[in-house]
């Protein structure tokens, strides 16, 4: 089948959905955040075992995500007996339709490893930080948190054709 687009309507004979949209920009853009500035969806310590997600935007499979001011997310309990790395993704859903702040929590383990990052039709996650939980801790502390937003293989900057894209 041929497609091509986008052109006005002649009475109702172009209709055009997000998907069309989304597909026609994400041929054009790359997965990932935009760097307007160096605090774009950090991860920093939050009060207790809460971490804080700073205002930001990205971009995945067509479609874009805005946080617009500090978003707290909370971290499951930690383990008494095994430390654990939880994960902070800016996930995609097409199921519900929308693209949010989420956290993936680890499976405690002498030697931890990070959840995976899904990454189907329906779900599209990008790693913006890994937290390590260690056994019975209360608090989450900065050297605990590391930074994956330049990390290509887990999240990355927005691109275009031509060149990187700032907000």
């Amino acid at each position: 089948m041929e497609k091509s687009g986008f052109f006005n309507s002649s009475g109702g004979d172009r209709v055009y959905s997000a998907t069309d949209f989304a597909a026609y920009f994400g041929r054009l853009v790359s997965n990932g955040i935009f760097y307007a500035s160096g605090t774009n969806l950090q991860v920093t310590p939050g009060s207790g075992m809460a971490l804080s997600v700073a205002a930001g935007s990205a971009w995945i499979n067509g479609y874009s995500y805005e946080n617009t001011d500090s978003l707290t997310l909370n971290l499951a309990t930690a383990s008494g007996v095994n430390p654990r790395i939880d994960r902070v993704v800016v996930r995609f859903s097409a199921v519900e339709r929308r693209i949010y702040l989420a956290v993936l929590t680890g499976t405690p383990a002498e030697t931890p490893t990070a959840p995976a990052l899904t990454r189907s039709n329906d779900t599209y996650e990008l790693g913006v930080a890994d937290i390590l939980v260690p056994k019975g801790s209360v608090t989450v502390t900065a050297l605990n948190i590391t930074d994956t937003r330049l990390n290509t293989a887990l999240c990355g900057l927005v691109n275009s054709l031509v060149t990187a894209v700032y907000e």
